[in-house]
C-alpha cells in the first residue's frame, strides 16, 4: 500500500549490528540475538500511517518501528516497497504478479515522507517479553535474508499490513484474542471495507469495483478485515494475548501519535474530474437515447458511426475484464460485469457478423447482467450504462426486424 524505493543494505547492516551479534554480516551465515538483559532496551511498535492524495496511499500504510533506547538505533521496517519503474509494472500488477519487498531504514526518514504529505503516524507499543523480542528479531532477520526479502504482493491477503501483523503475532508466546471494534460491527464484505477508504475518490472506486468480481462481495472474517491498516490498528488497540499458563496480557500497553496530522499536501497540477461516475453514466444514457430518437424520428436511418462507438466502448472494456480471468488476484476471476462489457461485441464490427441474432445475444447478456445484481455489487453507474446499452440494442432490434430504419452507408 505504500510506494517507496530505497537502498536499505547499509541500514540493514547497522540494524544487525545494533540488535544482533552477526557472525558474518556479508555472507549472512549466522546470527545470534543479543543477551536477555540487553533486550530490555529494545522496543517494538506498530505504525499506522494516514492516507494521502497518491492513489497507492488511499488505504493508508502499516510499518513496524524498532527502537533501542540504549544505543539510539531507530528503524522503520517497511513491507510496502516496490519499484513502479520496473518493466511491465502496471501489467504485472493487474495480473497479480507484482513483487514487493521488505526494507529497513532510518525512522526519521520514514517520518519525513509522511510529514511532507501532511499524514499523521500513529504508533502502538507492543507488550513483549524478552523471549518474544528474541523471537521477533530472529523472524525479522530471516525475513530480511535475500531469498526471503521479496514476496508476491496481494492487496487483500498478503500486503504490508498483513505482513507486519504476522511477524508481530508470530513472535508472541500466546494466542492473540481480538475484540470487535466500532469499525467492524456487523458483517462487512471486502468491497464494503474498501469503500470505507475510497469514499472521496469516486473514480478510483469505480476502477476498483469494475475489476473486483463476485469474490469481493464475500463477507470478510476477522482476520480478513485486517488487510486495512486502520482495522488492524483498532484490533491491536483492544486485543489481548492468552498465554500458555492461562493468564492474559494486553497486546498494546501504550499508544499515541508519533507524528501529528498536518496540512494535507495537494499537488498544484493535480486533476480531478468534476463529474461523478454516476453523472457521467447518466449523460451517456441521455446521449444514446437522444441519438436513437434522432435515428427513429428524424433521419429514418441508422448511424453507422454510433454502432462503432458503442461496440468499441463496451467491447474494449470487456477485453480488460476478460483478461482478468487469468489474473492471480483471487477476487477478479469471476466478474459478472463482463456480461455488460462483453468482448464478444467487438466481433459485431465485422460486416458478415452483423446478423439479426446479434441483438438477441446482446439483450440476453444485458438481462443476465441485471440478474447478477443479486450476487455482485457493480461499479457506480454500471446499471445506468446497462440501460443505455439496452436502449441501443432495442433500437437495433426494431430496425432490423421491422425495417423502419435504413442503414446509412
Amino acid at each position: 500500500m505504500k510506494r517507496n524505493i530505497c537502498l536499505f543494505k547499509s541500514f540493514f547492516v547497522c540494524f544487525l549490528a545494533l540488535f544482533m551479534a552477526v557472525g558474518d554480516v556479508a555472507a549472512q551465515e549466522s546470527v545470534t540475538v543479543r543477551d536477555d538483559a540487553s533486550l530490555d532496551s529494545v522496543e517494538v511498535f506498530l505504525l499506522t500511517c494516514q492516507p494521502h492524495d497518491e492513489v497507492y496511499s488511499l488505504y493508508g500504510h502499516t510499518s513496524i518501528r524498532v527502537f533501542d533506547k540504549n544505543t539510539g538505533g531507530d528503524y522503520a521496517v517497511n513491507f510496502g516497497v516496490f519499484d513502479s519503474t520496473a518493466d511491465y509494472f502496471a501489467l504485472r500488477f493487474a495480473f497479480g504478479l507484482t513483487d514487493y519487498m521488505m526494507a529497513i531504514y532510518d525512522f526519521r526518514d520514514f517520518l519525513d515522507e509522511y510529514r511532507f504529505y501532511g499524514s499523521g503516524v500513529y504508533q502502538q507499543h507492543i507488550n513483549m517479553s524478552r523471549e518474544e523480542k528474541r523471537n521477533f528479531l530472529k523472524a525479522l532477520y530471516e525475513t530480511s535474508r535475500p531469498e526471503n526479502v521479496v514476496y508476491r504482493y496481494n492487496f487483500l491477503y498478503n500486503n504490508c499490513t498483513t505482513k507486519a501483523r504476522d511477524i508481530i503475532t508470530g513472535a508472541l508466546s500466546g494466542e492473540v484474542e481480538y475484540q470487535t471494534t466500532s469499525l467492524q460491527k456487523g458483517e462487512r464484505t471486502f468491497r464494503q471495507l474498501i469503500h470505507l477508504k475510497n469514499e472521496d475518490s469516486r473514480w478510483a472506486r469505480v476502477g476498483n469495483d469494475l475489476l473486483l468480481g463476485v469474490g469481493a462481495d464475500a463477507v470478510a472474517d476477522h482476520g480478513g478485515r485486517q488487510f486495512l491498516p486502520e482495522v488492524l490498528m483498532n484490533d491491536f488497540d483492544s486485543a489481548s494475548v492468552l498465554l500458555p499458563d492461562g493468564t492474559k496480557k494486553v497486546l498494546v500497553d501504550e499508544a499515541g501519535w508519533v507524528l501529528l496530522p498536518g496540512t494535507p499536501y495537494h499537488p498544484d497540477n493535480a486533476f480531478g474530474c468534476p463529474l461523478s461516475p454516476k453523472t457521467m453514466a447518466i449523460l451517456f444514457f441521455c446521449a444514446i437515447l437522444s441519438l436513437c430518437l434522432v435515428e427513429m424520428l428524424l433521419l429514418k436511418r441508422r448511424l453507422l458511426w454510433m454502432d462503432y462507438c458503442v461496440v468499441i466502448l463496451y467491447g474494449v472494456v470487456g477485453v480488460v475484464l476478460g483478461a482478468m480471468i487469468f489474473s492471480a488476484h483471487p477476487t477478479v476471476n469471476l466478474n459478472l460485469q463482463i456480461l455488460l462489457f462483453n468482448p464478444l461485441y467487438l466481433f459485431f464490427l465485422y460486416p458478415r457478423l452483423r446478423f439479426k441474432w446479434r441483438w438477441h445475444l446482446m439483450l440476453l447478456s444485458i438481462a443476465l447482467f441485471f440478474m447478477g445484481n443479486a450476487i455482485q455489487s457493480y461499479a457506480e453507474g454500471a446499471n445506468i450504462m446497462a440501460f443505455a446499452l439496452l436502449v441501443y440494442a432495442l433500437n437495433g432490434f426494431a430496425a432490423d426486424n421491422y425495417g423502419y430504419l435504413m442503414r446509412k452507408k
